[in-house]
């Protein structure tokens, strides 16, 4: 017999046959089924003693959950025990997802489901309200998470299924706690403490009922007995056991998904920095005819083709589907984590609530000379498995995440040697040939192919079209506003680089990068104080800390304070342009204008 199945009762008839109704139905592999029965009925003692499939223990008083799953365990045949209370309803094959995950992890003493209304990592909210409910919703948990683990510290009695000779090493459940509490938080403590592991099957459900939701149940009592089994506790261990083993975290494991096409140069790059941070790679492929294949499979054996249709999303969603891990990291071939960020991340991985949905990082696109960020945004990096977070749109696709969301100051860096943009601008050719209605976001994207392509009047006229539907996120409208300024600067129309420049203050408060434009605007018209009242505004302004967008960091940082000393030598203000150079100093010491401007100014001031 490899499963014993331990049942405590007390009292409460229809839970008992319940319990036992859903154990039938829902068990699928040969179990031993043990009854521990403290001190109930009569009339439950007579039905426990007609299901001739039951080994009954008959306790004439309430033993507690501590002395009743001992006794259960003293008779069990089994390997493996199912603990559990009458309150616990199983679900189809949760034992199996149990046992499955038990097997797999050597050192892992038990293993428990996600329940409702219970406490600590195991809780999950529910969507039904009748107990009919139950089966579909934990047909869907085990779907959606098949095959998934949590490695965690602290587990419920109310139903774990545990490996009998780790529990007998340990000498079973402590009876000091009496009628219960605490008793499952000494068991979880003394097995954390002998190096074994406990994990939550998050692909198995099993519905709790609370017994101080039924009627007559007595709260004072039990909350009474919750203290005195705290000091208890306490006592023993010297301090309260359950807090800590809830805060203790380990590692959140985390799958790295890659889509890659021709990455022969790259790839490898990217796989060294982040192959000891990872616990799996998934490299999905669309078609290379390099070696980009043969490198993917130095570092893992799961390498997957998927055959393009011109789209982005598609293959990414894909990619993620491999995963099996909590967390999912996603990378280009062409992005590294630099030493810092390394780092961080793993320090990030080893203290992670594992709440968290996603978590953002940094994603530094453009370098000036002397290696400081010019150009970076934000982007949802790191997400929760169990979320089944989707990638939308062919080309430019984004993660739609949801939920609880860290911004972290980890960083992942862009080093690319090529881009294959041609790719991205025929997709968008071909769905305009098949007469698609671009969405604004496809608008705006298509006008930045266009813009990357030097196909500048087309990049206009899309940009404008994206601008006038009036439907586009805040972010890309300013970023559709800063290419029209430029762009209209370069073509020497000032009257429509000012347009654009006003019209940014539509969609958000000004910010340092429009304040920039707005004083190189002033200065090409030869008007240095108007020039000089922006850049000082943009010296002032403070950086938007959950932007999402791209941010010029020059436009922050050195910029204005440059702009600024040519504007006062303009307008004779030597004091001022000498103050401001040395400010812009502070950001880049060895720039060429900086050293120039410095000594044009010592003459100046004497």
């Amino acid at each position: 017999m490899q499963v014993s199945i331990i049942i405590l009762t007390h009292r409460q008839l229809d839970l008992t046959r319940q319990c036992l109704e859903y154990v039938r139905r829902n068990v699928e592999i040969p179990c031993e089924l043990i009854v521990v029965d403290n001190g109930s009925t009569r009339e439950t003692m007579e039905y426990l003693k007609t299901q001739k499939d039951v080994r009954v223990i008959s306790n004439a008083e309430d033993q507690g959950i501590a002395r009743g799953y001992n006794q259960g365990l003293e008779i069990a045949g089994g390997e493996y025990v199912l603990l559990m209370t009458h309150y616990s309803l199983l679900s189809a094959r949760s034992l199996s997802s149990m046992l499955r995950c038990l097997q797999t992890e050597e050192m892992a003493a038990i293993v428990g489901p996600v329940s409702n209304e219970v406490s600590g990592h195991q809780r999950i909210s529910i969507p039904y309200q009748e107990i009919r409910g139950l089966e579909d919703f934990a047909l869907l948990n085990q779907t959606q998470n098949a095959g998934r683990s949590r490695k965690v510290f602290r587990l419920l009695s109310h139903c774990m299924l545990a490996k009998k000779n780790m529990l007998k090493e340990i000498g079973g459940f402590d009876e000091r706690f009496g009628l219960g509490t605490y008793e499952d938080d000494d068991l979880c403590l003394r097995l954390v403490n002998q190096g074994y592991s406990l994990y939550i099957a998050l692909d198995a459900f099993v519905h709790y009922i609370n017994p101080l939701s039924l009627g007559g149940a007595k709260q004072d009592a039990f909350y009474k007995r919750l203290l005195e089994n705290r000091q208890q506790a306490i006592d023993k261990w010297g301090f309260d056991i359950a807090p800590y083993l809830l805060q203790l975290k380990a590692p959140i494991s985390i799958s790295l998904c890659m889509i890659v096409r021709n990455e022969e140069g790259v790839l490898a790059r990217c796989l060294d920095c982040v192959k000891d941070l990872v616990d799996e790679i998934i490299i999905v492929d669309t078609g290379s005819d390099d070696d980009t294949k043969e490198i993917a499979r130095r570092y893992t054996d799961k390498v997957y083709d998927f055959p393009w249709i011109d789209d982005f999303a598609a293959a990414r969603n894909y990619a993620f589907q491999q995963a099996s891990q909590e967390y999912i990291l996603w990378l280009d071939a062409d992005d590294v984590i630099l030493e810092e960020d390394h780092r961080k991340l793993f320090n990030l991985k080893r203290a992670l609530d594992a709440s968290v949905d996603s978590v953002t990082m940094k994603y530094n696109l453009a370098f000036d000379q002397y290696g400081n960020v010019t150009t970076s945004l934000r982007r949802n990096r790191l997400v929760r498995n169990s979320r089944h977070f989707q990638w939308i749109g062919a080309v430019h696709e984004y993660l739609a995440v949801s939920g609880n969301i860290l911004d972290s100051d980890i960083a992942v860096t862009h080093q690319s040697e090529w881009h294959d943009s041609d790719r991205n601008l025929k997709i968008y050719e071909k769905r305009l040939a098949e007469g698609e209605s671009f969405s604004p976001r496809d608008q705006y994207y298509y006008a930045n192919e266009l813009l990357d392509h030097q196909m500048f009047d087309k990049a206009i006229l899309w940009y404008q079209m994206f601008l006038e539907g009036g439907q586009g996120w805040v972010e890309d409208n300013l970023s559709a506003c800063k290419k029209l300024v430029d762009r209209y600067h370069q073509k020497g129309d000032l009257e429509n680089a000012e347009k654009y420049i006003f019209k940014s203050f539509i969609y958000d408060l000004p910010r340092a990068e429009f304040c920039c434009r707005l004083g190189y605007h002033f200065q090409l018209l030869q008007r240095f104080d108007l020039a000089a009242f922006w850049y000082e505004l943009a010296t002032k302004l403070e950086k938007p800390v959950d932007n999402r967008g791209f941010v010029e960091n020059a436009s922050w940082t050195w910029v204005p304070h440059i702009q600024l000393c040519v504007c006062y030598d303009k307008l004779g203000k030597y004091e001022l342009a000498y103050r401001h150079n040395e400010m812009a100093a502070a950001f880049i010491p060895d720039d060429p204008g900086v050293l120039h401007n410095r000594r044009y100014l010592k003459q100046h001031l004497g």
